[in-house]
């Protein structure tokens, strides 16, 4: 529902040019005054002119015919589309850099102006209106991609993974990566691992590609970095580097969800920064789900036909004999994944890492800490991860016609895990910094 302006605002607008201050302090409740320099913040990332989501953001007229649907997705939390929250549940220590979320007041300038009858102000008192900020790696020291594009069609997923020979003259650690899908109608995911001992070569014949599934199929390795919908380049923190050794190649595992209708042609790019000196501590991700060590907490993982706020949970118990703090944390689930919660348990006390009670699938993100090493959360030896993941396998789920597309049904079934799109996932990622003697240990688990 939309949100009735307050009688003064009501008054102001209609006095003069519409010059009533904002809730948020910022400029008058006029386009050229608090709300054309939100929207840009907040919106102009993606909605620009020939940009991936409707409307021009910094084009009054367009907002003015986009406005009932503007208040309708952020009135129901959909956009922005930044979906880590404080909750009741959930009060992270530390909170996320880059939070594109509304506060409470610059939502209510927003509706205060449109029941305000959207006034425009005057130009010459216009607030500066911030630049749309592109978030692509900057300066990467290399650009890598397939020997050849990959053709998907048909109607069946397919894990597909490519050998990628890394121009190298010594060891390196990857600061900075960042997955350049070819095309996003059909790139499910990708995973980037490296190859220390290019395995890969044997595998991939004469055209680097092969067959493969959504779990590393070389050994030793480690998880670069991930690519998802909505996903930013990976930054690791300072002084700190994934591992990649002179001669190794890196594999680029992509599941591709076919359209069912056409062809599509992708050719994804890795591009990377990286350092030839040996940073203090090097980074890596841990995939906490099934296949990597995490029990279930609620067996058998099974979603029932028609369940709605359906629970699941996965816990890790760590392994590992350091104190490992996290940089980042990244919730993964498919079509019916409606909320994730991921939490430390370390002895008698609990601490939030992430609560995403809106997760959307098609904006999926890696959400990195804002603090230095010294005070991010620390993953202790014996400590478990529980993540408990919220699914919706009913019609009032938004994504069921995706979902029922990826099964070949016309109603919900019972869903159990997998790594295909019609199954399902309770997966969090989680960035870690951690001492160089744990490459010794990476065998062992």
């Amino acid at each position: 529902m939309l949100r009735l302006a307050s009688l003064a605002a009501l008054l102001a607008a209609g006095c003069t040019d519409g010059g009533s201050s904002g809730p948020d302090g910022q400029g008058d409740l006029t386009w050229h005054g608090a709300v054309a320099p939100l929207m840009a913040e907040k919106c102009g990332d993606c909605h620009y002119d020939g940009g991936p989501a409707p409307f021009d953001a910094r084009d009054l007229e367009q907002v003015r015919s986009w406005a009932p649907a503007i208040l309708d997705a952020i009135a129901t939390d959909r956009m922005p589309p930044f979906a880590a929250r404080r909750t009741d549940e959930c009060q992270p220590d530390v909170w996320f850099k880059d939070d594109g979320s509304l506060s409470d007041e610059q939502r209510a300038t927003l509706e205060d102006w449109v029941a305000a009858d959207m006034p425009e102000g005057k130009a010459k008192n216009a607030l500066p209106v911030p630049e749309r900020v592109v978030h692509d790696l900057v300066d990467p020291d290399a650009v890598l991609g397939f020997q050849e594009p990959f053709a998907v069609g048909g109607t069946s997923d397919v894990y597909q993974c490519f050998r990628v020979e890394v121009p190298a003259d010594g060891d390196r650690w990857i600061t900075g990566m960042q997955v350049l899908p070819g095309n996003e109608k059909v790139v499910h995911h990708v995973l980037v691992w490296s190859d220390p001992g290019d395995e890969s070569l044997a595998r991939g014949g004469a055209d680097g590609t092969y067959p493969c599934s959504g779990e590393p199929d070389v050994w030793p390795t480690e998880l670069i970095g991930t690519w998802t919908p909505g996903g930013s380049p990976m930054i690791t923190p300072e002084n700190t580097g994934v591992t990649l050794r002179n001669g190794s190649s890196i594999v680029v595992n992509v599941h591709y969800h076919p359209t069912g209708v056409s062809t599509e042609i992708d050719d994804t790019r890795i591009a990377l920064k990286w350092t030839d000196e040996r940073p203090e501590s090097f980074a890596t991700w841990y995939l906490v789900d099934l296949p990597f060590g995490a029990q279930e907490a609620t067996a058998p993982f099974e979603i029932p036909a028609g369940a709605e706020a359906h629970v699941e949970e996965v816990v890790l118990t760590n392994p590992l004999p350091f104190d490992v703090p996290i940089f980042a944390i990244a919730p993964h689930m498919h079509y019916l994944g409606e909320g994730m919660k991921v939490t430390l348990e370390h002895g008698n006390q609990d601490t939030c890492l992430v609560h995403t009670p809106r997760y959307r699938f098609d904006f999926q993100q890696s959400y990195f800490y804002d603090a230095p090493i010294s005070q991010l959360p620390v993953l202790r030896f014996g400590d478990r991860v529980r993540v408990q993941c919220t699914y919706n396998n009913s019609m009032s789920n938004p994504y069921m016609p995706l979902a029922l597309q990826a099964t070949g049904t016309d109603a919900p079934v019972d869903v159990t895990w997998g790594e295909w799109t019609a199954d399902e996932m309770c997966m969090a990622m989680a960035g870690l910094v951690s001492p160089v003697e744990i490459l010794d240990l990476l065998e062992l688990f």
